[in-house]
Formats: C-alpha cells, sequence, structure tokens
C-alpha cells in the first residue's frame, strides 16, 4: 500500500498486479470524527438555491434527524420559493472562522442533494430532533407559513483544512450521521 500524496487518507491498494484507489481502506481515520465534531458545533448551515436569475445564496438553522439534514424554513423567504421550483440545492456546514487561525483552514462539508418537505409520517419524530438542536425555534411551528424540510445528500465533500479534502460515500455519511 502507498498513500496517496493528494489525499493522505486513500491508498493505493496492490491487486493482483492491478493498483486502484480504495476509499474505504484509511490510513487514518480521524477526518470522520472531525465531521462529527463540526455538526455538533455549528448550527447554521449555507444554503445554494437556483434563483430566478441564476444562483441565491442564504443560510438557516439546521439539525440531523436519521441520514438526512433537517431545515425549517418559511414560505416567505426567496430560497423557499427557489426550493419549491428546484428543490435539488447545494448546503455547507462550516467551522466558525474564530475557531481557526487562517480562513484556509477552516473545516467544512459540502454536499448536493434534494431538499423536500418532511413528510406527515415523519413529521413528529423530525421536529423533535429538530427542537432538540434549535429550542429557540419551537414558536415558529406554530407560524403557518414554516415547514421542515429534509435534505437527502447525493454528493458529499469534506475539507479538513488547506490541503485535506475527500470525497465521502453515502456509505460513510449514513455510518457518521447514525452518530450525530
Amino acid at each position: 500500500m502507498v498513500a496517496d500524496r493528494m489525499n493522505p487518507d486513500r491508498v493505493d491498494v496492490d491487486r493482483g498486479g492491478e493498483k486502484a484507489k480504495d476509499a474505504d481502506i484509511l490510513i487514518n481515520n480521524n477526518w470522520l470524527q472531525d465531521i462529527q465534531q463540526l455538526f455538533k458545533q455549528s448550527r447554521v448551515a449555507l444554503i445554494a438555491t437556483t434563483g430566478l436569475h441564476g444562483p441565491e445564496a442564504s443560510m438557516a438553522p439546521f439539525a440531523v434527524h436519521k441520514v438526512n439534514i433537517l431545515l425549517h424554513l418559511s414560505a416567505l423567504a426567496k430560497h423557499t420559493g427557489n426550493i419549491e421550483r428546484e428543490p435539488n440545492i447545494g448546503l455547507m456546514v462550516c467551522t466558525p472562522e474564530s475557531i481557526a487561525d487562517s480562513p484556509l483552514a477552516l473545516p467544512r462539508i459540502t454536499l448536493q442533494g434534494q431538499l423536500l418537505p418532511v413528510g406527515h409520517a415523519d413529521l413528529a419524530a423530525a421536529k423533535a430532533a429538530y427542537l432538540t438542536r434549535i429550542p429557540d425555534a419551537e414558536q415558529l411551528f406554530s407560524f403557518a407559513d414554516f415547514r421542515l424540510f429534509q435534505f437527502s445528500p447525493a454528493r458529499i465533500h469534506w475539507v479538513g483544512g488547506f490541503g485535506s479534502a475527500r470525497k465521502v460515500s453515502l456509505a460513510q455519511w449514513k455510518s457518521l450521521t447514525s452518530l450525530v
């Protein structure tokens, strides 16, 4: 096995004379704990939606529930209208700037996927998970314009700091979100 210079978490695996990248064979598993720590210390996600005139960015508090990320959004917000027209969004959670010495070293995770309203059958459990994480939002659940959405990631990319990046598989995502 030989470490990949651009990604020290990945290795070249010799399989009978063939070398293949194998994301499941890791030299260092600290990045999984780093992602979990990021989700524990951050409560705000940046969201990128497709507006009428191109990309638009906004932010919203979030909670992790099962393998999804929950967002509680107002129908009055521009991003909610964008999501209703095009549910494929980008989402990013970043370490607060005051924690790192350099903005280049800020650990962050970016995800692409669909954001859809939480179904009636899952609403009570999702609401409880959201309020556990964001208790200040309780009164907003009584407002008619607010709905709870769940983001289902399709692609995930982790940047642990300057020069430290990797793709996160959906199986790895499922494993790490079960511990958040």
